[in-house]
């Protein structure tokens, strides 16, 4: 079975392999969507929704400048580094992350599949 959750965080960034505005620093509100997929257990779940809200917005880099974390962090940067980190966290809880998204703006995304 397959879960999704959508998660926020604002931080800011800027390209610097950029010719344009958004090489200037700048932020953005994103959206993280994740899909994950495990078991359905016994209570009827693959993972209490509360839980795995809490796993991922640790994973999330809120307020923070992704510079520092991703040298060059364009959404697609971005959303391999979401993708790596947090897999490694869901694996140890049993839940496989097939999907992330990052939504940097209301019409433009990224999207990486494990």
């Amino acid at each position: 079975m397959r879960i999704k959750l959508i998660r926020s965080f604002s931080a800011a960034h800027r390209l610097p392999n950029y010719q344009g505005p958004c090489h200037d620093l700048h932020g953005h509100t994103w959206k993280a969507v994740f899909v994950l997929e495990g078991p359905v257990k016994e209570d009827g779940m693959v993972c209490d929704f509360k839980f795995v809200k809490k796993l991922l917005d640790e994973q999330l880099p809120d307020h923070q400048f992704l510079n520092d974390l991703v040298p060059n962090p364009t959404a697609e940067n971005l959303a391999q580094y979401l993708f790596d980190k947090t897999s490694m966290v869901l694996t140890s809880h049993g839940l496989a992350l097939k999907t992330v998204e990052i939504w940097e703006s209301d019409n433009a995304a990224a999207v990486v599949e494990g």
